[in-house]
C-alpha cells in the first residue's frame, strides 16, 4: 500500500490525480493551536527521517486515526510524540520543521524540538543552525545534492555545505491569507519524481526549475491545472 500524508485542503483536482497514480491519500486534521493556514501542514506537524517520524502529543489527540492507521499499515514505522507544545506564533509553530539533505539537519536550534535534535545526533545527522524557520517548506530538495529555494539564506547555507541550489524569485505560490507560500511546501518529492500541488509551469522561473530539476536527475509532475498551492508538502509511505 502506498499512501501520501497531506494537508485536508488539498484541491479535489490534486486529490484525483493522486489517486489516479495509485496513492492511498491520508488528510492530515487541523491542529487548532497552529496559526490557521498551517495548521494542517505536514511540514509543520511531522518531521520524518526514513522510518523514525515525530508529531506532537497532544495532536495525536486529534488525529488519533491518522496514527493508528500508520501503525497499522506500516509496522516499521517508529512513531514518536513529543512533550512540545505548538502555538499560533513564531517560533512557537514551527518546532518540527527541519530539512534534511546529505547527512545534514537543516534548522533554526532555538526553536526546533529537544527531541528531534537529540534524534539526529542519535542518527548522525550533523545540524547546520539557519535562521529561517520553516527550512522544510522554504527549501524543494530536489536530491541529497541539489535544492530549490526563493530564501537567499538558505540557499547560502545549503551551497556552504556544498550541495548545488536554484535560487528562484519569491511569490506566485498561494498560502493564504500570506501573499506568498514556498516552494518546498507547493511539491513533494517521492524517489525520483517531484509532484507538485498545482501546475509549476505557471510559475515564472519555470525554465529554471526544470533546469534545476534535470540537473538532478528527477522528474516534475503537475497535480492539477491550477496555481502553486502552499499545501506545507506531504508524506509519503509505502
Amino acid at each position: 500500500m502506498k499512501s501520501i500524508l497531506v494537508d485536508n485542503r488539498i484541491s479535489e483536482e490534486c486529490e484525483r490525480s493522486l489517486l489516479r497514480l495509485g496513492l492511498t491519500v491520508m488528510r492530515l486534521p487541523a491542529c487548532r493551536a497552529l496559526p490557521e493556514a498551517i495548521e494542517s501542514h505536514a511540514d509543520t506537524l511531522i518531521f520524518k527521517h526514513k522510518n523514525d517520524l515525530f508529531t506532537y502529543a497532544d495532536y495525536c489527540e486529534e488525529a488519533a486515526y491518522v496514527f493508528s492507521d500508520l501503525r497499522y499499515f506500516y509496522p516499521d514505522l517508529r512513531i514518536h510524540f513529543t512533550s512540545d507544545v505548538p502555538g499560533d506564533k513564531f517560533p512557537e509553530d514551527c518546532k518540527l520543521n527541519a530539512l534534511v539533505m546529505n547527512g545534514r539537519l537543516f534548522a533554526r536550534e532555538d526553536s526546533l524540538s529537544e527531541a528531534v535534535l537529540d534524534f539526529a545526533k542519535k542518527s548522525g545527522l550533523s545540524t547546520v543552525n539557519v535562521k529561517q524557520g520553516y527550512p522544510a517548506c522554504s527549501v524543494l530538495r530536489l536530491s541529497d545534492t541539489h535544492a530549490i529555494t526563493s530564501d537567499k539564506g538558505m540557499a547560502k547555507a545549503i551551497e556552504n555545505q556544498g550541495m548545488t541550489v536554484t535560487l528562484i524569485q519569491s511569490g506566485e505560490i498561494e498560502l493564504p491569507p500570506y501573499k506568498y507560500g514556498f516552494i518546498g511546501g507547493a511539491c513533494c518529492v517521492f524517489k525520483d519524481t517531484v509532484y507538485f500541488f498545482g501546475d509549476y509551469t505557471l510559475h515564472p522561473c519555470r525554465e529554471k526549475i526544470e533546469s534545476a530539476a534535470k540537473a538532478a536527475g528527477v522528474r516534475l509532475y503537475s497535480l492539477a491545472t491550477h496555481p502553486l498551492v502552499d499545501l506545507g508538502g506531504a508524506l509519503f509511505f509505502e
